[in-house]
Formats: structure tokens, C-alpha cells, sequence
């Protein structure tokens, strides 16, 4: 009987799920495990209020005896404003009285009292409102510094060490000399500075021409790694309708930087070629042209730049206003004199600039009026006439006459200098050109 009930035991497990038989298993573990255990009492001296019991931050920092506690700062910055001082920006930024006081009775304060408007002023403040370092920056590699030591302020400048790379690019202008040069890498700042130095030879409005090609040397400059700005042209050459200009750029005695030929012309003259930057010509010097208002031939003794409304008109070269005022179909006119042999005309303005009065000194490229229509004229422009010894000549083909050249004193130093710049950037063209 007992064999016949163990087979059926038996033959009952052999057909039962392996699954169910699994958890079958488990659940009897754990309830012999509840026999076991409930016999064993709970501790029950941990109440609820303990439970509740705040714990001290100080418990749970490190033990360790070099732990040092840091005060938390933040720093501001400021722009320097006219009028401001260092007292006055350091209240602006909310540093109270006392502090500021300590500051500027430290050794050295007066290194920050020729502070420079447009100049930035950095401050670290901690959370006891005390200046814990200063930064007056004066320019990307050098200001001063203020450091908070135990008895005030040590105050000292600083200049960063910097690092100049050079950069070749060869541009052959298909569009514009500004857009084709930028699509080759080349900055907007060193564009212009291309167009500022060949400025005088070069109307870059207008004589520009598809084909025209430029190269250059230009210099970058790094401090601890990090490019801060883009430095000075080298030299550069420029091909205008197969015309050759060259500049190269040499530090002279005298401590200045100007740009000369390789044969030591200065490449600045003393006038611009245009004295509107953004135009283009609707009407050249013609002394058989029909005027476009009085339907009769009249001479043209002048040059018209097509402009919109208040573009700026600069003078196109160093001298002094003698007439700024309406004159019959001229409108609004100014005339500079600017040598016993030369004097340059600019009408049809709409206003004058408000420092240009009779008798006033202007340098080349300053704004001295704004465009418009006034007198005889059918549209906006700029009418201007540029005369030698009181005669008319064409603005667009005189001869304007040149800077001084390199002085005789810096001619050989400058020579050899020219010699291996050239080189220099010839070997870049052949490379270039061989890639």
C-alpha cells in the first residue's frame, strides 16, 4: 500500500511543471525561514523622535586637518565711462567704501589712476564685499594687476608674452575682392587693411576688374596658444588690370610703421583717389557735356559719385576748409585748400559735418558733409572737382603726388629688408601655385 502510494507521489512530481515546481520550492524555504526567525525580538529603543533628529553638517565633512574652508567670490566687469575713476566704478559695482579705501592706499594705486575709457576694469569680490584681485586690462597682452595680501594690496603691470605666425593667401577675385577673399579665409580686418593700404593708387569701387589678383603676407598673433588678433600686413602685392603694386610694410627709426615700394616710395599719397567709399560714377570729368537740367553743353569739371542720401564724403586729403556754405548750383559746397597747389571741391551735400567750419584744419579721411541733392542736381551724388594752381583737372587720371619717401638714414637697412621680404613672398607664390 505504501509502495503504491510513493509511486504515486512520485508520478505526480514527474509531471508537474518544472516552473510552478520552482516556486513551489521557494515558498516553503520562506516559511520555514518566518519559524526560525519569529521567536526574535525587534529593538525597539530606536524611537520615532530619533528618527527625526537633524544631523550636523560638520559630521559629515572630511576629517582631514588640511581641509581649508573657501569663501565664495563672483566676478564682475565694467567698461570704463567717461568720467569714471576707480573709486567710482568699484561703487558702481557694489564694493563698499572702507574696501575701496584699502585699495587705493596700497603701494603702487597710482598705476590705475590713468585708467582709459573704452578699457575694461575686472573685479573679484568675495562675501565679505573685499576686493580679493583686480584687472585692468589695457589691451589682449598687458594691464595691471591688484593681488589681496594680508597687510593691503600688492598692485603691479603685467604684460603676457605673445607669439606672431605668418599666413600667406593668394586671391584671384572673381566676384569681388572682398566677398573672394573672405570665401579663401582671409579676415574682414585684414581686407580692409589691404584696401587702406592701396587705397591711393587704387579705386576700389571702380577700377576692380574680374581676374585682378592679390597676395599677402599677414601676421597672426597668439597669447599662451590662444589666436588674440589679427596683425599687420607684411607686404602685398596687387595686380589692378595688369598693373603691379607692391607694399611692404618697415618700422622706421622714428619708431613709426609705414608701407613703401620696393624701391622705398612711399605708397601713401597725399590724397585719397575717392572721397565716397560706397558709389559708383554716373559722370565723368567732360568738358563737351551736355547738362542733364539746362539741356546745353556745359563742362563737367568734375567727377559725380552716385550715393544714397547721407553717406559720408571724406576729404581726400590734409588742409584747411575755406568755403563751407550754399553756392548757387553747387548747393551745399565745401572747398579745402590744401597746399598754395592744390584745392578740392565736394557739392550737392545735404548738410555739412558739424566740425567742419571755415577755417578748420582736416585730415585726410575725415567725414566733412553727407550727400544729397541740393542745387542743380537731378539725384543724390556727390559732385567732386579736384584742382592744381586754381585749374580744373580729372580727378580719376591726375597724378597725385607722392608721401615723403624712405628717409636716406633707414634706405640701406630698408633695402634689405625689402629684398627678403619680396623672396619671401615670391617663394609662397611658387608654392602656391605648385599645389
Amino acid at each position: 500500500m505504501l509502495r503504491k502510494i510513493l509511486k504515486q507521489i512520485k508520478l505526480t512530481f514527474s509531471n508537474y511543471p518544472k516552473r510552478h515546481f520552482y516556486y513551489l520550492t521557494v515558498g516553503i524555504l520562506f516559511i520555514v525561514f518566518l519559524s526560525l526567525f519569529s521567536n526574535q525580538e525587534l529593538d525597539s529603543t530606536v524611537s520615532k523622535e530619533d528618527l527625526l533628529t537633524e544631523i550636523s553638517i560638520d559630521k559629515l565633512l572630511p576629517k582631514d586637518e588640511n581641509f581649508i574652508e573657501r569663501n565664495f567670490t563672483q566676478v564682475k566687469q565694467s567698461e570704463i565711462k567717461r568720467n569714471d575713476s576707480l573709486f567710482s566704478i568699484l561703487k558702481r559695482l557694489g564694493v563698499e567704501e572702507e574696501n575701496i579705501v584699502s585699495l587705493v592706499n596700497s603701494n603702487n594705486s597710482n598705476l590705475l589712476a590713468q585708467i582709459k575709457i573704452g578699457k575694461k576694469l575686472e573685479v573679484e569680490i568675495n562675501e565679505l564685499n573685499e576686493v580679493v584681485s583686480l584687472n585692468y586690462i589695457k589691451d589682449f597682452k598687458s594691464g595691471v594687476r591688484a593681488k589681496k595680501q594680508v597687510d593691503g594690496y600688492k598692485i603691479e603691470e603685467y604684460e603676457l608674452q605673445t607669439e606672431k605666425f605668418k599666413v600667406f593667401k593668394k586671391i584671384t577675385i572673381t566676384n569681388s575682392l572682398y566677398i573672394d577673399g573672405l570665401k579663401r579665409g582671409l579676415p574682414d580686418s585684414v581686407i580692409m587693411d589691404l584696401v587702406y593700404i592701396f587705397g591711393w593708387d587704387i579705386d576700389f569701387v571702380h577700377d576692380i576688374r574680374p581676374g585682378d589678383s592679390y597676395s599677402l603676407i599677414y601676421e597672426e598673433v597668439f597669447v599662451n596658444g590662444e589666436k588674440k588678433l589679427n596683425g599687420d600686413i607684411l607686404i602685398a602685392e596687387f595686380i589692378n588690370q595688369q598693373t603691379e603694386y607692391v607694399a611692404i610694410r618697415y618700422k622706421l627709426k622714428n619708431g613709426i610703421s609705414e608701407y613703401f615700394s620696393p624701391e622705398g616710395r612711399n605708397v601713401k599719397k597725399t590724397f585719397l583717389r575717392s572721397p565716397v567709399k560706397f558709389s559708383y560714377i554716373s559722370s565723368k570729368y567732360n568738358l563737351n557735356r551736355r547738362h542733364p537740367i539746362l539741356h546745353q553743353i556745359r563742362a563737367h569739371t568734375g567727377v559725380d559719385y552716385v550715393a544714397s542720401k547721407g553717406t559720408p564724403v571724406r576729404a581726400t586729403g590734409d588742409g584747411t576748409v575755406v568755403y563751407a556754405d550754399k553756392k548757387g548750383g553747387y548747393g551745399n559746397l565745401i572747398e579745402i585748400k590744401h597746399t598754395e597747389d592744390y584745392s578740392t571741391r565736394y557739392a550737392h551735400l545735404d548738410r555739412f559735418h558739424p566740425k567742419t567750419k571755415i577755417g578748420k584744419k582736416i585730415k585726410q579721411s575725415d567725414t566733412i558733409g553727407f550727400v544729397g541733392k541740393t542745387g542743380t542736381a537731378t539725384g543724390d551724388h556727390l559732385h567732386y572737382e579736384f584742382r592744381v594752381n586754381g585749374k580744373h583737372a580729372n580727378p580719376l587720371t591726375v597724378r597725385l603726388p607722392n608721401a615723403r619717401p624712405i628717409n636716406a638714414s633707414d634706405k640701406k637697412s630698408y633695402d634689405l629688408h625689402a629684398k627678403k621680404i619680396l623672396s619671401d613672398l615670391k617663394n609662397y607664390q611658387h608654392l602656391s601655385f605648385n599645389i
